[in-house]
């Protein structure tokens, strides 16, 4: 709990406006094609496909904010581009923002740099697991998660979410019978992606029961932490009870402000002997010293960006809600939302509609690309627990939303006549 204008808040008391009128700067077009954009520019399979629509990378097709903009420009009069450290200024930036946003007073002390949140996750991955030792992920998850544990000789297992009434939930009870003598860290995604549920508190501290009955690390990945519904709140991991000694906190302004290329990020870890093995990692790892410009950009977030944040809130909500609506309406049963709480990601269900058809999920994802000429990501990236699932990047203008599920339209038709 903490205080504002004399009034107790709880932890997660922070509620995202509510969409209340027409749209704003965030329908405009950006060109990013040319760019060596990764989203727009990259061709999947080495085939070049005309006017592909890449809905699958998760960053946004908006301009980032005009403070930080602003921020970046000011740094480059200086003529001088050398060395830098996360300073004092910068980190009582993020703990303004946890506190005003999340309710979360986070010591200074607690704080590490890092070039950003994978970059860590792997760090934290070789300092405590062991080679052949075991890293717990909740499937369908974020896919670089098995790939941060595979690269580096550990062994994934997986602890299914499952899906009720069309929302997710941790099976902790599968969690239980999932952990052996060599499990050593659970990797979580809160939010989660690509799902899109924003854990309770109940929800996470059951986890942390069972980190500590098992003397398990949970690092979270809370990348997402900014981009929620309005008719829900971000809990962060190390509020809950007794996590403060086996968890480790990961954020970075990259989704929030849409800075992913501009590499960087902050680990919380409270404990004293987890945050320095981690810092003794993340330094062997040459990743403590931060790019000048991605610090300049991050401060100015943290400081400036606010009211630009709440209002790519509201227009998110809208265009989440608008979303759901348009696939209810186009598709009926074929296609489903599974409820979206956090992120700017719709996890599509199109199970029944292959299932109906008797098409592959392989085919498709081939039907997608080389026929609507519609790029997503394709579920089995996420786990087995993916099949049949496609995600797709609704942080984009609504003109490109709309093309996409005019597409999306195209590639169930061609689906169901071969049915």
């Amino acid at each position: 709990m903490w205080a504002i204008a004399g009034v107790i808040m709880p932890v997660g008391y922070y509620r995202p406006p509510r969409y209340s009128g027409a749209m704003s700067t965030f329908d405009e077009l950006v060109k990013r094609r040319g760019t060596d954009c990764y989203k727009w520019d990259f061709q999947p399979g080495n085939h070049h496909i005309d006017d592909l629509l890449p809905m699958w990378v998760a960053d946004m097709d908006f301009p980032s904010p005009p403070e930080i903009l602003n921020a970046i420009r000011r740094r480059t009069e200086h003529p001088v581009f050398g060395y830098t450290f996360a300073g004092e200024s910068y980190k009582e930036s993020f703990t303004a923002w946890q506190r005003t946003r999340n309710g979360w007073d986070v010591e200074i002390e607690d704080l590490l740099f890092a070039s950003g949140v994978m970059p860590a996750v792997r760090a934290a991955i070789l300092e405590f697991a062991e080679p052949g030792e075991e890293v717990i992920i909740q499937t369908p998850v974020y896919f670089p998660f098995s790939g941060a544990i595979k690269d580096n000789g550990r062994t994934v297992v997986e602890n299914p979410l499952r899906e009720v009434d069309g929302r997710y939930e941790m099976d902790l009870a599968h969690l239980r019978s999932a952990i052996t003598d060599r499990t050593r860290m659970i990797l979580l995604c809160s939010p989660h992606n690509p799902v899109g549920r924003v854990w309770t508190h109940d929800e996470l501290a059951g986890l942390v029961q069972i980190a500590a009955e098992h003397s398990l690390l949970i690092v979270s990945d809370e990348i997402h932490a900014d981009i929620v519904r309005s008719t829900t709140s971000f809990v962060p991991i190390l509020t809950i009870p007794g996590a403060a000694e086996r968890a480790i906190a990961l954020h970075a302004p990259s989704k929030t402000f849409n800075l992913a290329g501009l590499a960087s990020g902050t680990a919380v870890a409270p404990d004293s002997e987890l945050r320095s093995r981690l810092e003794r990692a993340i330094y062997r790892l040459g990743m403590n010293l931060p790019n000048l410009l991605s610090l300049e950009a991050a401060h100015a977030a943290y400081r400036e960006c606010a009211p630009w944040v709440d209002q790519l809130l509201i227009y998110l909500d809208a265009q989440i809600e608008w979303c759901k609506e348009e696939v209810r309406a186009r598709f009926g049963d074929a296609v489903r939302v599974p409820a979206i709480e956090g992120t700017y990601l719709a996890w599509l269900d199109l199970r029944d509609l292959l299932a109906s058809a008797a098409v592959s999920h392989k085919e498709m994802q081939r039907i997608l690309l080389h026929e609507a000429r519609l790029f997503l990501s394709e579920g089995m990236q996420f786990g087995s627990a993916g099949e049949g699932f496609f995600r797709m990047n609704l942080a984009t203008p609504r003109a490109n939303v709309a093309d996409g599920l005019d597409r999306l339209e195209r590639a169930v038709r061609i689906a169901k006549d071969r049915g």
